[in-house]
């Protein structure tokens, strides 16, 4: 009897508990490390994600960094060519009027030695009408 008092389990049975106890522990563990494993593999993709999206950040700047300097030197460029395109009629302008005033003068020159003088005054009135012209729009800055 006192046999069958203490032998309330049998130690099989005493293993079987224990072994289901361990093997749903162990799969629990497992489970766990699975998930670890992945979450680790996640927060390794996801750090690579960042350093990518952080790369591709820094091109982008530079691209519209670029792009700022690019217009710039554009717009540089259109300035110029404007004041060239203005300094080119001026000089346009100028050159015209003095072939007209050489012309007038040339003109003069050979009324006076053709002893056309009436010829001569009237060419030198268009040459003082033309140079008032001239003084009045201030061509010559």
């Amino acid at each position: 009897m006192e046999k069958s008092f203490l032998k309330l389990r049998s130690t099989e049975s005493m293993n079987e508990g224990c072994s289901k106890l361990v093997r749903n522990r162990r799969a629990i563990a497992m489970k766990r490390f699975r998930r670890s494993k992945q979450n680790r593999k996640l927060k390794a993709n996801m750090e690579s994600l960042r350093e990518d999206m952080a790369e591709i950040s820094e091109q982008q700047q530079r691209i519209k960094d670029g792009q700022m300097e690019i217009r710039r030197s554009f717009e540089e460029i259109e300035s110029q060519c404007d004041k060239l395109n203005k300094e080119t009629s001026l000089i346009f302008r100028q050159t015209l009027y003095n072939q007209q005033r050489l012309c007038l003068i040339f003109k003069i020159l050979k009324a006076r030695e053709d002893n056309d003088f009436s010829m001569a005054t009237e060419h030198t009135r268009f040459l003082r009408e033309l140079m008032k012209q001239n003084m009045g729009s201030n061509i010559c800055h």
